[in-house]
């Protein structure tokens, strides 16, 4: 078993968690029962927590056992976050990886954003820890694109040449209290349409503090941005590999995976499960937690009803 510690009254609706990682520590939060293997293991997106995700994943915790963890360079996890060599998302897939073999059965991948496409990395390198995915706005770019970012310079390039780098380099990262934070992010940028209760969820995990009496991101700007530019993976050769159900949801404003590349998954794996969630920007998750929610719980149920999960010797 995983240790379980609890660090916030016994009213609230999840769990930490955390695993024992290679070079530190990898923190979490899990909903539902304490069993020995979850049902759905999520990821976030760059930048962001487990704890950002509260509202969307706690009432699956009705239902099923749900682990959601914080990336390396993110939260409450303690992992180095070198920005040399980080040139791609395999040292987050390598992290999945690691925590997925702390369980006998494999489990349903659940992630939003950089969450999602590192479940497909995932599952592409280890289709043996996995029965089912659920990915919500994948970052899944044209291959012209991947092909660009193994050329020499590619990451630096990105990293001043496109805008989601730049703007992390420009984040306010300091701040007196958990509560100045919290106004400072209300209303503005990737949080118009968060409401305050995942705004106040982001930072209790987001904002730490810095030893100075005050607090600052625990997501550095610098690594945010390289995170952006660490594109030298291979997600549609990981598609290539994947055999277990898939459901796919992308927005229908500012998605990271255009309609040309949904097709392009549809074409590759044919019985993939894509839509699009109308009216809903790249947070659909947060905007759209009920879509959200029934495309975890589809991939769960479709992975239920898969070879693997009858050949754990489950029901």
């Amino acid at each position: 078993m995983w240790p379980y510690v609890r660090r916030m009254t016994e009213t609230t609706d999840f769990r930490s968690v955390s695993f024992d990682l290679p070079g530190g520590r990898m923190a979490g939060i899990a909903f539902g029962a304490e069993t020995p293997n979850p049902d759905i293991v999520f990821s976030h997106a760059t930048g962001f927590n487990a704890l950002t995700y509260r509202t969307l994943l706690a009432p699956l915790g009705e239902k099923f056992h749900v682990l959601a963890l914080d990336a390396r360079g993110h939260g409450r996890s303690e992992l180095p976050a070198k920005l040399w060599a980080y040139t791609s998302w395999a040292r987050h897939r390598d992290d999945l990886i690691a925590v997925l073999e702390h369980f006998s059965a494999p489990v349903t991948l659940a992630g939003h954003s950089m969450g999602a496409t590192v479940s497909l990395l995932t599952a592409g390198k280890r289709n043996d820890l996995v029965c089912g995915m659920a990915l919500l706005e994948p970052v899944i770019l044209p291959a012209a694109m991947y092909a660009a970012a193994q050329l020499p310079f590619g990451p630096l390039l990105q990293r001043y040449g496109t805008p989601l780098p730049k703007g992390a380099l420009k984040r306010r990262s300091t701040f007196a209290s958990r509560e100045e934070a919290a106004a400072a992010f209300t209303g503005r940028g990737v949080f118009k349409t968060f409401p305050a209760e995942v705004i106040a969820d982001y930072v209790a995990d987001g904002v730490v503090e810095d030893g100075k009496g005050g607090f600052k991101l625990a997501c550095a700007p610098a690594f945010e941005a390289a995170t952006y530019c660490a594109q030298r993976h291979d997600p549609w050769g990981a598609l290539r590999r994947v055999t277990d159900p898939l459901v796919l949801l992308r927005a229908e404003r500012n998605s990271t995976i255009g309609e040309a590349g949904a097709h392009r998954v549809a074409s590759i794996k044919a019985d993939a499960r894509v839509a699009m969630v109308e009216g809903a920007g790249h947070m659909l998750p947060i905007e759209r937690p009920d879509r959200a929610r029934t495309a975890i719980e589809s991939a769960v149920l479709l992975g239920r009803a898969g070879r693997k999960f009858h050949d754990a010797g489950m029901e």
